[in-house]
């Protein structure tokens, strides 16, 4: 990867309603780190990345500086850009920031990551970057071991869906900068929404390979998925600790 940049894009806008808490779920404390320092400390400690741009509520932006930030030590710079309306929106600000601070958006890319993943694996994130500067884009995706149900509005089912060709997508989704440019300008002039930044790549018509993801790599979304994070920090030592 000679000459490739990468720079990441943490996108920490949610509100966090499923989690049940007073506190956004990215600014839960998780043994004693909020979750999104977790995060923002994975991709500051590879060596392979650019200073990492945040893209958090504007009304968030002097709290983060102030209280996540400069606390916290981090070897490169963070970069706040406020959010939008939207994720899509957000994302999009992120992408705009990341234009701004490549020379060659055609030999950068850009890695758009949710801010409430914090165990990503550094190998799963080497595998996105290589694959994504010789196809153009690449997600992680995890094969659907369940059996899947079509079900109505009346709460019948109308059919079982095949798992053969369906998979479950993880951040962080790995583009490159110019293409995931273009492909959000498209979906903003055809009024295209979409349910992740694959999708938006797909809609403009782009091609975004597929690679195996991680089971440890979780959304903390639910109550449920805190009581996961507690079970995989302690498969892991829980080295954080050492260096609030």
């Amino acid at each position: 990867m000679d000459g490739i940049r990468c720079i990441p894009i943490i996108v920490a806008g949610g509100k966090g309603s499923r989690m049940g808490a007073q506190v956004k779920k990215q600014y839960l404390i998780l043994d004693g780190l909020p979750v999104l320092v977790r995060t923002l400390k994975v991709f500051d400690h590879h060596a392979g990345l650019d200073p990492t741009i945040l893209v958090v509520p504007e009304k968030d932006r002097a709290w983060c500086q102030k209280n996540l930030i400069q606390p916290r030590g981090f070897a490169r710079p963070i970069h706040l850009v406020s959010g939008g309306g939207t994720r899509q929106e957000s994302v999009l600000n992120g992408i705009r920031k990341a234009e701004s601070l490549a020379g060659n958006p055609a030999r950068t890319l850009v890695l758009i990551h949710d801010g409430v993943r914090p165990f990503v694996p550094r190998d799963l994130i080497d595998t996105l970057m290589e694959t994504a500067v010789r196809e153009g884009g690449c997600i992680p995706v995890l094969a659907v071991v369940d059996t899947l149900k079509q079900v109505g509005l009346d709460r019948r089912i109308q059919k079982t869906l095949s798992r053969d060709q369906v998979y479950q997508a993880q951040t962080p989704q790995v583009f490159r900068l110019d293409l995931i440019s273009r492909a959000f300008e498209h979906a903003r002039d055809s009024g295209f929404t979409g349910t992740d930044d694959s999708s938006v790549m797909e809609h403009a018509g782009f091609v975004v390979c597929a690679i195996p993801g991680s089971a440890v790599n979780i959304k903390l979304t639910t109550p449920y998925d805190l009581v996961l994070a507690h079970h995989i920090l302690d498969l892991n030592g829980r080295p954080e600790a050492q260096s609030k």
